[in-house]
């Protein structure tokens, strides 16, 4: 990444930018796991410019944009964010990030609509997640699992 200008001063060719794509996507998801978002969707940006149908680069941007918008707790972004992550998941059908973080926004959206929100929460875990997303889905699915029944028991 460092020699890239050079590199392409000499004349791009299909293995170089494969190459410099999958170095993009490399360190975007360095960066994502870090949760520096503005960096990861910048290299993912980059990797995309050499492989526009790059499924890597284009799974984590919908999900880095839906993560931004989400952050501001405004409605319409909300739903937004969820839309990206529904495509998200088109992409990866086997991933449950997209899950993960549909949940996470159906909390803010309202958090006694926990039919979206477990649900959500269950299709994550059914699918493919790193150790450490597992078990933040699992306690979050555990959280407002008791939540439900709290608030079930109340009314009862």
């Amino acid at each position: 990444i460092a020699k890239e200008d050079s590199l392409l001063h000499k004349g791009r060719t299909e293995s170089l930018a494969s190459a410099l794509s999958l170095a993009h996507n490399k360190i975007g998801l360095k960066e994502f796991t870090k949760k520096n978002y503005n960096k990861a969707l910048n290299h993912y940006l980059s990797s995309k410019e050499f492989n526009e149908n790059n499924i890597i680069a284009n799974f984590h941007i919908l999900i880095i944009n839906g993560i931004i918008l989400a952050k501001t707790g405004k409605k319409d972004n909300l739903w937004t964010a969820i839309q990206n992550y529904n495509k998200a998941s088109q992409i990866n059908p086997n991933s449950g990030i997209p899950h993960y973080y549909i949940g996470m926004a159906y909390q803010k959206i309202g958090d006694k609509d926990f039919d979206l929100i477990l649900e959500a929460f269950e299709s994550a875990l059914a699918l493919d997640l790193e150790t450490d997303l597992r078990e933040r889905t699992k306690l979050a699915y555990d959280k407002e699992k008791s939540r439900e029944k709290a608030l079930n028991d109340f009314w009862k």
